[in-house]
């Protein structure tokens, strides 16, 4: 996902000093490169992320930069008590099927006070272009589920909103926000979600869902190729930690 286009959650963090810095859940390493470049310092960075797979490329995404990064779970993260200044996470809630013990990992290493950034995309108000990436999310969820790994809908802001509150951290700011720029029919952004979705319905092959799938993959790929790709609204929380 290409954070850059983001530019309202990018001057809203402009001001933010980081300090010691965890993404959570950290991925390709996306959104800590975003938020790298966004805050207006940070002293120490790290991502943390269950996939092997996924921090590999993280690890290719920041050869050469400072930051640290970990294979562990968000719920078990091996680091001491108040040990960030600042914890972020972006587009993981929903990977995540029992969300209590992630928000008491959060408050447990980050200092007290300190920062929580939490930013989600909300399966709400789409238009056709973002109706396109909800459609590509919502096949690679099902195939996800399917690999027996938890992956449900992306929530609506009512539902993410009342998790929130739920977190006992307190809310210092929160924003729903859009691409502002972008190049909806970007051939590069095209042909990458189009190798993700190959990829993962490659691991379904043997099952009897493959072919059904493969003919899903095909049909999401074509409508790329037809509307182009725009992001849903999202919706970010700037919490403090109690």
């Amino acid at each position: 996902m290409n954070y850059e286009n983001m530019l309202t959650l990018k001057n809203r963090i402009s001001s933010i000093d980081a300090g010691s810095l965890l993404d959570v859940a950290v991925g390709r390493g996306e959104f800590l490169k975003f938020v790298m470049g966004a805050f207006r310092s940070w002293q120490s960075a790290a991502g943390l992320d269950f996939d092997p797979e996924l921090l590999k490329t993280a690890q290719e995404e920041f050869t050469g930069s400072p930051v640290i990064l970990v294979y562990s779970s968000a719920l078990t993260m091996p680091f001491t008590d108040h040990c960030f200044d600042t914890i972020t996470m972006s587009n993981a809630m929903h990977h995540i099927s029992d969300l209590e013990p992630l928000f008491t990992e959060f408050n447990r290493v980050c200092k007290s006070p300190g920062l929580v950034i939490v930013n989600e995309m909300l399966n709400e108000g789409v238009s056709d272009m973002q109706e396109t990436y909800m459609l590509y999310h919502r096949l690679i969820a099902e195939m996800d589920n399917q690999l027996g790994q938890y992956h449900r809908e992306p929530y609506t802001l009512k539902e993410i909103t009342t998790l929130i509150k739920a977190s006992q951290m307190q809310v210092l700011e929160q924003f729903t926000h859009s691409e502002i720029t972008g190049d909806a029919m970007n051939i590069h952004e095209i042909q990458a979600m189009s190798e993700r979705l190959n990829r993962r319905v490659d691991r379904l092959r043997g099952t009897d869902f493959y072919y059904l799938y493969k003919n899903k993959v095909k049909d999401v790929i074509s409508r790329f190729n037809k509307t182009g790709i725009y992001r849903p609204k999202h919706v970010t929380f700037i919490l403090r930690t109690p």
